[in-house]
């Protein structure tokens, strides 16, 4: 990989502090830290740092204003060198060393003339680390860890502490060990959990508009881009949805660009950012695929750009390290899926909680892989995602109004109705919630809204298990409920990933894909191990531990989530070795044979015959029942409804919101 920039008779190591420099004179500092992972060189590293710390005292000194910028360009290098970045990048352990040496001693001294420069610049990190999610995430507990050692606020101090709070954290270790791959299901914090290794990220119009309320960046972006359309401004609503996608691509700008130059070191094998298309388009194929063309178009001119900062030669040679998420609510997603796939544009569906969504799903990327490679298009990560977590609680909830109706069946309506308004003033329902369940039709109803899982997290609250008393069920009997549910969306990704990876049918899809779709075997292996599946919606710390797997598998994490596992790591009990490979454990028969007596769960669980007799040209072992359902089914499944409506509730809000700032913009 060549750089751009000086003359080739001049030293490599004097071209890349030129351009550092110049990408900080251009408030790029993320561009000019990173330019030391994509350099083709990695011996002389140590030398370009050494230039770097050499010519700062004059330039700082020159440019005051800089100075901050300067130390935090400083600092992430320090990052890089005490993270995984380094690893992946492929440098030698003794350049780390020395690499490592030169900065912080050079930093020290640096550090004791601009003080206040290097403060400043530590302080705009831990503050930028410490608002994500609202001080809820694995990067605000590790900012947190770092601010309880001494002289935390010097850069040589910070970087040292980053490092060795990084390697003690679970998610480093899973890494380290090929445990299994991560992401971050949130628009913030990458940047910190790139360190720890970490190589996924997506988001969803909840969390897009999320970004906007933590980074006011974000809406001053926004605003920017309104007043440079004066079609968006004469007339707003007609131009809504092209506002929202400049919007949620201003909030995925900041993490392609924290990605970009592991994604091309990896030539788009990794580090991928999933970008949401319209749900309210979902069930319209060609709608869809029009937004993702558009949005990958724009990526395209974005990123070419972004790597001529990083310093790399032929700009936009890698294609954008971006995947469309595809929502599963009905056939199109099919095509969609197949489409993108076939024009070597990756996809993460999603939505998906099922297998008789997720098999068929996967074989259409499969099939859109094979396309690609017989058309000599290069192939991307891809991704399932199951959403097991948000499967658990739609089946939760289903179970918890069971009850209550057995509650009413028993007691009556009126001693029912009692029940429920304690139950939900015991779970702390707000007081607009008990209004509307006050209001309510019927008992059914009453129970959709107290079960709700922004209300009731767990059948076994105490509230809950009183009321479970009056349909006859001892406090046992609800608990074994309440573990037996939260197995279910493990059960499912586990199923699905057992089909494709399995070492056995692993060899089967491989023959398959050679012998249906005339594929080498190397391009075999290509379009095979180029598909991850993506645990999401977590709840629980088991959720991501009981799905760990060496290959092929990618847990993406919300940022609260990410450090409930940290912390639950943290316990005496705690044994990471009892967890490697645990998605091969397959289903565990008495959690199937218990959940099955659940209407929803072997919707979820279950095949179709379509899908077996697709599944049985590849000859894989498929152990399965009947009872999953069509695609045209999917859209009235109870999760897909749910995460439908929300999905497409915050896209309409950001609508709004995009709509509003068109009269800031005026103003």
């Amino acid at each position: 990989m060549q750089l751009l920039g000086k003359a080739v008779t001049e030293r490599p190591e004097n071209v890349s502090v030129h351009h550092i420099i110049g990408q900080v004179e251009n408030h790029e500092t993320l561009a000019a830290a990173d330019h030391i992972l994509v350099r083709a060189a990695k011996q002389d590293t140590p030398s370009v740092i050494h230039g770097l710390l050499i010519a700062l005292p004059n330039f700082m000194d020159q440019h005051p204003e800089l100075g901050k910028s300067a130390f935090t360009t400083l600092i992430r290098i320090g990052l890089n060198l005490v993270g995984r970045d380094v690893y992946v990048a492929k440098f030698p352990e003794r350049v780390i060393e020395d690499s490592s040496s030169v900065l912080i001693q050079g930093i020290k001294r640096l550090e004791d003339i601009h003080r206040e420069y290097g403060n400043a610049a530590v302080d705009n990190l831990l503050a930028d680390m410490s608002s994500v999610n609202n001080g809820d995430s694995l990067p605000a507990y590790i900012a947190e860890t770092i601010k309880e050692s001494q002289d935390y606020r010097k850069p040589s101090r910070f970087i040292e502490e980053f490092g060795r709070v990084s390697r003690d954290m679970v998610y480093w270790k899973m890494v380290e060990g090929s445990l299994c791959k991560f992401g971050n299901d949130y628009a913030r914090g990458l940047e910190t959990l790139r360190h720890l290794g970490f190589s996924q990220v997506s988001t969803n119009p909840v969390l897009a508009a999320k970004a906007f309320d933590e980074d006011k960046n974000l809406v001053s972006g926004l605003m920017r881009e309104i007043s440079k359309n004066p079609a968006w401004k004469a007339d707003p609503r007609a131009h809504a949805h092209e506002m929202v996608m400049a919007g949620t691509l201003l909030a995925l700008w900041p993490n392609l660009e924290v990605f970009r130059p592991l994604a091309v070191l990896a030539n788009n094998l990794d580090y991928m950012v999933s970008f949401q298309l319209n749900p309210n388009v979902a069930d319209d194929a060609k709608a869809s695929l029009e937004d993702a063309r558009r949005a990958y178009a724009l990526a395209c001119e974005h990123l070419t750009a972004y790597d001529r900062s990083l310093g790399i030669e032929s700009p936009g040679k890698v294609a954008p390290n971006i995947v469309f998420k595809v929502a599963a609510s009905s056939e199109a997603a099919r095509e969609v899926t197949l489409q993108l796939n076939a024009s070597g544009i990756g996809t993460n569906n999603t939505v998906t909680f099922a297998v008789s969504q997720e098999v068929p799903l996967m074989i259409d990327a499969l099939v859109g892989k094979a396309r690609a490679i017989s058309a000599g298009r290069p192939v991307t990560r891809t991704y399932m995602t199951n959403m097991g977590g948000r499967f658990v609680s739609h089946l939760r909830e289903e179970e918890a109004k069971r009850i209550l109706l057995e509650v009413a069946s028993r007691k009556g309506e009126t001693d029912a109705n009692r029940i429920i308004i304690r139950l939900a003033e015991k779970l702390k329902v707000p007081s607009s919630e008990l209004v509307r369940v006050e209001q309510a039709a019927d008992i059914s109803q009453k129970a959709d809204i107290v079960c709700a899982f922004k209300n009731m997290k767990s059948l076994t609250h105490e509230g809950f298990l009183e009321a479970a008393l009056h349909a006859g069920l001892s406090k046992k009997q609800v608990e074994d409920l309440e573990i037996d549910l939260r197995k279910a969306g493990t059960l499912v990704a586990r199923k699905v990933y057992l089909l494709y990876y399995d070492n056995g049918n692993h060899e089967k899809w491989l023959n398959w894909l050679e012998k249906e779709h005339k594929l080498k075997r190397a391009e075999a292996v290509s379009v095979l191990d180029s598909m991850d599946i993506l645990p999401a919606s977590k709840r629980v710390p088991e959720d991501t531990l009981d799905t760990l797997a060496s290959i092929n598998m990618c847990n993406t994490e919300f940022p609260n989530h990410a450090k409930a596992v940290q912390v639950y790591s943290e316990t005496d009990t705690f044994d990471l070795k009892t967890f490697r490979e645990a998605a091969l454990r397959g289903s565990e028969p008495g959690f199937v044979r218990r959940l099955s007596s659940i209407t929803d769960f072997v919707k979820g669980y279950e095949s179709t015959l379509r899908i077996n007799e697709e599944v049985d040209k590849t000859h894989a072992v498929f152990p399965t029942q009947l009872g999953g359902m069509e695609a045209s089914e999917w859209i009235n499944f109870g999760p897909v409804k749910k995460t439908m409506a929300e999905f497409k509730g915050a896209y309409d809000a950001f609508l709004e919101r995009c709509v509003e700032l068109v009269g800031a913009v005026d103003r």
